[in-house]
């Protein structure tokens, strides 16, 4: 199965979860705590003007979203920070980015000794997870430890390509998003690792942001504010291929105004500019082509950062790697309440510091899940007219894999082994028509389920593949189906099975719906 190479293109960075933590042990878990709360992208920072985040305007939606969690601490299993809460970019290129300490310390109502974390830590006797995103890339475990509630408990940063706040049940995974998006990922490949591409695309806008703002206004006044590149990349979707690196800085240039020779001064205390920016980040694409499989795969995660389409793969893509059932992102600033046709479920948190005039259309949200039955929630805070503010319901749409004008013939494979009598031996997977997204498995151990992904390819040949296995005591098992286009038929066989297209509800026993798509299989060993 096809996955992006940590090591070569998004490595992460920071402490692991524990690292030098001296916090109090964290007492067992009630059976009542069956809630876990994800927020995301809030981007506080020193309260510059060209922080989105301002302190004056969005502190009592973070505050009333933080109480929300306090009053009800009782069924909360884990608040979990999905990332930017924090941020280190929104600045202009002549300012060195406040460090954690300093951000903390611009904002006391959150960050204090006394302050909203530290009652949330002892409110939920220390589950409190912070997981960074982009814009606070390198937060670590010596940055929050002084972060103490009065119990001694303290937030505790994992920094894993993935994180599963169940486990040893790996049924619900959640992650920033940014690792699987071209501009976002840590890179590590370039002189000025692990900053991304998309960290000069937003300190290009701060630029802009500190010329243009007139005095006493600050971004959180402007309207639409908030993109997570800083800026909307929707007029680079024609340039997504090799040469995007020079169309994107390019773009930043003609729209922002700053020179590629404007020094930028980075959160290290190093200083770059756009022209090498241009130069060191060239090979992006051809890097990312390679470790995800292809220009195709790779098309998709620069579109899962020029207009927040195609992160649902990824995260499709993640689950059927590590047998989650829900995924959790945030990272798109577009909260999602579902996927749609998909072969798990999707959710994505929002952000939390949209602009005064976008207040009402957009609105800050956060996500909780029920553990019991893996059902999300997307809540929203509200401004009140008497200056109260409420937590609501969120509607929002789900996502889709695949979008107009193309249709996903994608066929979803899962094979029951439970009531098998040997374990299930790989011989052969075959791809007749399309590319294993994430192939079957090397084994199927006895009792068990496993789920795999065959997409199809561009084109108009949908997909078809055969996976045969070996097994003790018996003939090999081999399981032929396929999504094609056209006039030609769904089809399935080589064991039982059943199988449904899109939405609709499963067929007859082995029965293929003759039309529709994607095609889901349901094969019982």
């Amino acid at each position: 199965m096809a996955r992006i190479n940590r090591r070569a293109v998004v490595a992460g960075v920071g402490a692991s979860a524990l690292a030098g933590s001296a916090a109090a042990a964290l007492p067992p878990i009630a059976p009542s705590r069956t809630k876990v709360v994800f927020l995301s992208d809030v981007h506080i920072g020193d309260n510059s003007p060209t922080v989105w985040y301002q302190k004056d305007f969005h502190e009592p939606f973070l505050v009333a979203l933080l109480d929300h969690v306090i009053a009800q601490a009782d069924q909360v299993r884990e608040l979990i920070i999905l990332g930017d809460f924090i941020d280190y970019w929104t600045y202009p290129p002549n300012r060195r980015p406040p460090g954690f300490r300093e951000i903390a310390a611009a904002n006391p109502a959150i960050f204090g000794p006394r302050a909203k974390l530290a009652q949330v830590l002892s409110a939920l006797k220390g589950r409190v997870t912070y997981i960074p995103g982009n814009h606070d890339m390198g937060v670590t475990q010596r940055d929050v430890d002084f972060l103490v509630s009065r119990e001694g408990y303290k937030i505790q940063v994992r920094d894993d390509e993935a994180y599963f706040p169940l486990a040893p049940d790996r049924r619900l995974a959640c992650s920033h998003g940014h690792r699987w998006t071209m501009f976002n990922a840590p890179d590590l490949s370039t002189p000025l690792a692990p900053l991304p591409l998309g960290h000069f695309v937003t300190r290009s806008v701060a630029y802009m942001l500190a010329r243009d703002l007139p005095p006493g206004r600050s971004v959180a006044d402007l309207p639409d504010q908030g993109a997570p590149n800083g800026i909307e990349l929707t007029k680079l979707a024609g340039s997504i291929n090799g040469s995007l690196i020079e169309s994107a800085v390019n773009y930043a240039v003609k729209t922002t105004g700053i020179s590629e020779a404007e020094p930028i001064l980075l959160p290290d205390g190093r200083t770059t500019n756009l022209g090498e920016v241009k130069l060191n980040y060239q090979g992006l694409w051809a890097r990312w082509a390679t470790a995800v499989g292809g220009d195709l795969s790779a098309a998709k995660a620069a579109a899962a950062d020029v207009n927040g389409r195609y992160l649902a793969w990824f995260a499709q893509r993640l689950a059927l790697q590590n047998g989650a059932e829900l995924v959790v992102f945030g990272h798109t600033h577009a909260p999602k309440s579902g996927l749609k046709d998909g072969f798990i479920n999707y959710v994505n948190t929002g952000f939390d510091c949209p602009s005064r005039p976008d207040i009402g259309t957009k609105h800050p949200t956060f996500i909780e899940v029920d553990t019991t039955t893996l059902t999300p929630r997307l809540r929203q805070v509200t401004a009140r007219a008497d200056g109260t503010y409420a937590i609501e319901d969120h509607a929002a749409p789900a996502d889709t894999l695949v979008y107009a004008p193309n249709f996903d013939f994608s066929t979803y494979v899962t094979v029951d082994n439970t009531q098998g009598t040997s374990d299930l031996v790989r011989r052969a997977a075959t791809e007749v028509h399309g590319r294993y997204v994430v192939g079957p498995p090397t084994v199927i151990p006895k009792g068990h389920v496993t789920r795999f992904w065959l997409q199809d390819n561009a084109g108009a040949r949908g997909s078809e593949g055969v996976a045969t296995y070996d097994r003790a005591g018996g003939p090999p098992v081999e399981l032929r189906f396929g999504c094609p286009t056209g006039t030609v038929s769904n089809f399935a066989g080589g064991a039982a099975f059943q199988a449904r297209v899109g939405g609709q509800d499963w067929a007859a026993p082995n029965v293929a719906p003759r039309r529709g798509h994607p095609l889901f299989v349901r094969f019982r060993i």
